[in-house]
């Protein structure tokens, strides 16, 4: 096992890539806003991270997170929403334990104790830095309210010279009005220029701002940023910056080859390393006949992505995607006008697939009501699909 090298690529959920490329504009939006929180005596807005899946998000925040822990040995507690869930009272569980940390006590026992499924805390000379997450257990106690905690928990912040980082993910899946509560709590504590930063990430169907659905104030004057595939730069830096640091590099040619099959994908730029490193294996470098040997793989990797999306569709969503897919392939802006034309229809007698493809996350509608794949590539694939059959 001596001479073992662990491939360094890392395609699953919520694995950081070794090389971290493209994201610059965000992490230098969180650094100010740290800074706003740690010396100005200000809450900062809020930061969004918006995005098809697959691009990042989810890292980013465990990035900010790291930010937040190295730069001011700052503590952040993360909550991922699920549909149906309960994001508020796990909210508070994670906040009431990050309050135990920063007055530097044991968690206090609760009817169950909470199970630890991740994260570190370190102590560090000036405050704790770390990152808290804990799986709240189904009878943990849920009886305080958000203000109250929030509250507790920023005092002892304050109490430690330090302040904290709220990350949640999967947005999108939050209840109106736990959002609402969320939001409106926070904007009420503005004046008191509590040194907490607060980091969302969500599906481009945030943006669906309107009926039940419309977006608190204090999110619509956030601070946005739209996460979608690498520039050809970042792109090729995703790719072969893993093989160089672990001492296998990748030739031009070899990353050409890749990078013709995942784009800018950042999902698929993992996917696609991943099957070259394996190809190589025994190699001093990657070349391109380990690529041509990966592409195969790399292929059939993103086409069961395509695919569980595909078959979750009704027929009649899968022809509204097919043209969906033959517009945006003609360079056409695949909006919803288009779509139904491609498909030789009035826009009224299709919009309510739209609307359900929308629900579902296959697609998103940009402001301008341009209307794009969640996940990348999937157009082509889709039209692929189309000329075997």
């Amino acid at each position: 096992m001596a001479d073992r090298q662990p491939n360094p690529y890392r395609p699953g959920f919520n694995q950081p890539p070794v090389v971290f490329a493209g994201r610059s504009d965000v992490l230098d939006g969180a650094a100010e806003a740290l800074e706003i929180a740690a010396y100005d005596g200000r809450t900062p807005r809020p930061l969004i991270l918006l995005g098809p899946r697959g691009v990042g998000k989810t890292v980013t925040l465990g990035e900010i997170a790291e930010l937040a822990a190295e730069r001011h040995s700052w503590p952040a507690v993360h909550v991922e929403v699920k549909v149906g869930g309960r994001m508020l009272v796990e909210l508070g569980s994670r906040l009431r334990d990050a309050a135990q940390l920063l007055a530097g006590t044991e968690p206090r026992e609760p009817r169950r104790r909470p199970r630890v499924t991740g994260g570190k805390v370190e102590a560090h000379a000036f405050g704790i830095g770390g990152e808290v997450q804990l799986e709240a257990a189904a009878d943990a106690r849920s009886d305080d309210g958000l203000d109250a905690v929030l509250r507790t928990t920023m005092a002892a912040a304050v109490d430690a010279g330090a302040g904290l980082v709220i990350t949640v993910d999967e947005v999108h899946n939050a209840a109106p009005e736990e959002l609402a509560l969320l939001c409106g709590t926070f904007q009420e504590h503005v004046p008191q220029g509590w040194p907490v930063v607060l980091a969302l990430a969500a599906l481009p169907t945030l943006r669906n701002n309107r009926g039940r659905r419309r977006l608190p104030t204090y999110l619509e004057r956030a601070e946005w940023h739209d996460l979608d595939t690498l520039p050809p730069t970042e792109a090729r830096e995703a790719l072969v910056g893993p093989a160089q640091q672990a001492g296998r590099p990748m030739t031009p040619d070899a990353a050409d080859l890749l990078l013709g099959h995942a784009g800018g994908y950042p999902y698929a730029l993992q996917v696609a390393g991943h099957f070259a490193w394996r190809a190589s294996h025994g190699s001093r470098s990657i070349g391109v006949d380990h690529a041509r040997q990966a592409v195969p793989r790399i292929e059939a990797d993103l086409a069961h992505l395509f695919r569980s999306r595909w078959d979750d569709a009704s027929p009649r969503e899968q022809e509204y995607l097919q043209a969906m897919a033959a517009v945006a392939a003609r360079g056409e802006v695949p909006k919803g006008g288009a779509v139904a034309a491609e498909l030789g229809v009035p826009v009224t007698s299709v919009s309510y697939l739209r609307a359900r493809l929308l629900r579902k996350g296959t697609i998103y509608r940009e402001a301008g009501g341009a209307l794009h794949f969640i996940t990348p590539g999937m157009g082509r694939w889709i039209l692929d699909q189309d000329r075997q059959d």
